[in-house]
């Protein structure tokens, strides 16, 4: 039986984060790694959305005008979860959108990445590319930390940066490329991804100020 099939799920998650090449090589072959990658996704949806629960944003609005502090703190309050109820539906919609996330990335990867590889190496399939990026989240899993008081926050943040290094390591492994490529991947992919989000918040934004 090949090594790749008898690394249990911690052994890839340290080796994840040590970067070993060989452990994402394997994460690419197996077919068993996809579960696990929706498995760390929807655990990174939970931890994420423990932290907007129970986190607060204290919104300074004393330099505005009425009229946008109103509108600044009508919004702050709806990431404000009070009840139960309120908490429980935030932590649904995270998961929902860790998963959602999950596969726009996955997709704008595949399409980025095909094509700036084409030539200088292999072309990698969506269920194998999103076994990598599933997996490259694993550090993003310090978001469970985040409600510790000082620490938690610092710990968050070096697993989100982190992240983006394993992100980096998924994407060379996914197109067999060399690091600078894999960057110019990761970065043109993630700058599709904000300008759809920039236009989804603006289009909400028209609908709520014109319903407002």
């Amino acid at each position: 039986m090949s090594s790749e099939w008898q690394e249990s799920f911690g052994d890839r998650l340290i080796g994840v984060i040590r970067l070993n090449r060989p452990i994402y090589e394997a994460i690419k072959r197996d077919p068993r790694a996809t579960t696990q990658a929706l498995l760390i996704v929807l655990f990174l949806g939970l931890a994420t959305g423990i932290a907007l629960t129970t986190t607060s944003f204290p919104i300074d609005s004393s330099g505005m005008d009425a009229e946008t502090a109103a509108v600044v703190n009508e919004m702050a309050q709806a990431f404000t979860f009070q009840t139960n109820g309120q908490k429980v539906v935030a932590l649904v919609a995270s998961v929902i959108t860790s998963l959602i996330g999950w596969y726009i990335t996955s997709w704008l990867l595949i399409f980025v990445g095909n094509r700036m590889s084409r030539q200088l190496g292999d072309r990698t399939t969506s269920e194998q590319m999103r076994r990598l990026v599933g997996w490259g989240y694993a550090p993003q899993l310090a978001s469970f930390l985040a409600p510790i008081p000082l620490v938690g926050p610092l710990l968050a943040f070096v697993g989100g940066i982190w992240a983006f290094v394993t992100g980096v390591m998924a994407v060379r492994t996914a197109f067999n490329v060399s690091i600078g490529r894999a960057i110019a991947i990761e970065i043109l992919a993630f700058l599709v991804y904000l300008f759809a989000i920039f236009v989804v918040v603006i289009l909400v934004a028209l609908v709520f100020v014109a319903f407002a």
